[in-house]
This record gives C-alpha cells, structure tokens and sequence, in this order.
C-alpha cells in the first residue's frame, strides 16, 4: 500500500493516486458530486456556510457517509480549490499575440474567476504552494504566455507570482470591504462619513502635506464605491496596465542582453 501520509490534503485524490476502499457498500456518492455540492453552497453563501454537515444534509446522506470519499473538512476546501480553479480553466495563448496580450488575457480570466468563486479569497493560502491540477493549469498557461520572451524561467515565475498577488489582493480588498458594509434595508443604520471627507477632518497639511495634496484633489473622494462588490473593473483597469508596463521593461532588458 502506498503511503501518502507526506501529501497536502485532498493531493492523491486529485492526482488519481488514492487506492478505492475494497470494503464497504456500493458507493452511493462520489467525490465530485460532494465537492461540486460544497461549491455551490460556497457560491451562494459563503465558505463558513460549507462544512461536512451541511453538505451532507444537501446531499440526503450523513456526515459520516462522506467521509468515506473525503478525509476532512481541509480535505474538502483543497478540492474545493482547485476544482473550482477547473470549473473555470486558463486561456491557452493565442498564436501570433505577443507576450502581453496573452498575459493580459490570463489575468483578466484570473479576475473572473475570483469574481465567480469568492469565497476562495476566504482560504488563507497557507504553507502549501499550489499542486492540484485545475490550479496548476493556471500557472502553467501563464508561464506558456511569455514563452516566446528571453525572460528565464525562473523570473517568469515571479512576474505570474506577481500578477497572481495583484489580482488577489484587489478583490481581497474589495472583499472585506463589502462585508464590513452594514446590510441594505438595515433600519437606522447610519451610513459612513466618505473616505475623502473623513480624511479632511484629520489630516493636517503641515505634517502630511503630500497627502494633504492628494485629499484636495479628490483622490479619495469615492472610494467606497470603487470598492463596493462587484464594481473592479476601473481599478482593474488602472492597475493591470502598470504591472504589466513593469513587466514589460523587464521583457526588454532580457531582450537587450540578447
């Protein structure tokens, strides 16, 4: 019997390396009906909402019966992950684009993924890198979108680590943003002083005259709804190009050393 006692969670499942029980009663479950079932609890609610109980509840089976097919509740998140990261699988680079387009592509999919799949901004990312196959897929068709550089492999990793924690963070950001909101329709709730004017009552030009600059120009007039949920797509839109721009001279020294 092989041991997979040094594997992350959920690994040889994903990877087809789990040896099927030879005891018990015939199967009335499958992994991914289990897993496809947490997702969309996840989808509809949010990742505290998905536990072994509630999934089995909306299955018609026990907690117990799941167990046979996922060991535990990590278990279940690290397939959740990267099953999810498959029900929404990377471009392949498009022949004849240059490196950015197919980078710009990839990361604006990685953007939607997120905003389908919330609640995997939810999951701290741990200790484990990535190593199932839907998350992997990912980082292998970044990496096949600068292929055609001079950037050596090992910098293509960090500019793909780079566009990842970018992507991640806004919608992270944005995330926690609309769940500190009070609810709509909540009665009596006061709703909060704007970001810009709340800035004005305490920033005082003496010390922070940079600042000070910025608040007057309006900078941070409307930020709450730049950052309400659902609405990135104007930050995404200032923000992606320059990572990108930055990549691009990094492209071009690599270039120029020939």
């Amino acid at each position: 019997m092989t041991d997979n006692s040094q594997l992350p969670p959920g690994f040889d499942t994903l990877w087809g390396l789990r040896e099927a029980p030879r005891r018990g009663p015939k199967p009335g479950l499958s992994i991914e009906l289990i897993v496809d079932t947490a997702i969309e609890i996840a989808d509809a609610e949010n990742l505290g909402a998905v536990s072994m109980a509630r999934v089995a509840e909306r299955l018609g089976h026990t907690a117990m019966s799941l167990y046979r097919y996922v060991r535990s509740k990590d278990e279940l998140l690290a397939l959740m992950i990267d099953m999810g990261a498959a029900t929404h699988p990377p471009p392949e680079p498009v022949e004849g684009d240059d490196w950015r387009a197919n980078l710009e592509r990839w990361a604006v999919a990685l953007a939607t993924l997120y905003r389908t799949h919330r609640w995997v901004l939810e999951v701290p990312l741990g200790t484990q890198p990535p190593a199932g196959p839907g998350q992997l897929s990912w980082l292998d068709r970044g990496l096949a979108a600068m292929a055609g550089t001079r950037v050596p492999a090992e910098v293509r990793v960090g500019c793909i680590l780079l566009l990842l924690t970018y992507i991640r963070g806004e919608f992270r950001f944005a995330l926690d943003y609309s769940e500190s909101r009070p609810p709509r329709g909540t009665e009596n709730a006061v709703p909060p002083l704007p970001y810009g004017n709340l800035l004005r009552r305490v920033v005082d030009p003496q010390r922070m005259p940079a600042l000070a600059e910025a608040i007057d120009a309006g900078v941070f007039d409307g930020v709450q709804e730049l950052y309400a949920e659902g609405d990135l797509e104007e930050q995404l839109r200032f923000g992606l190009p320059r990572v990108l721009d930055g990549i691009a001279v990094l492209v071009s020294s690599f270039e120029a050393e020939g």
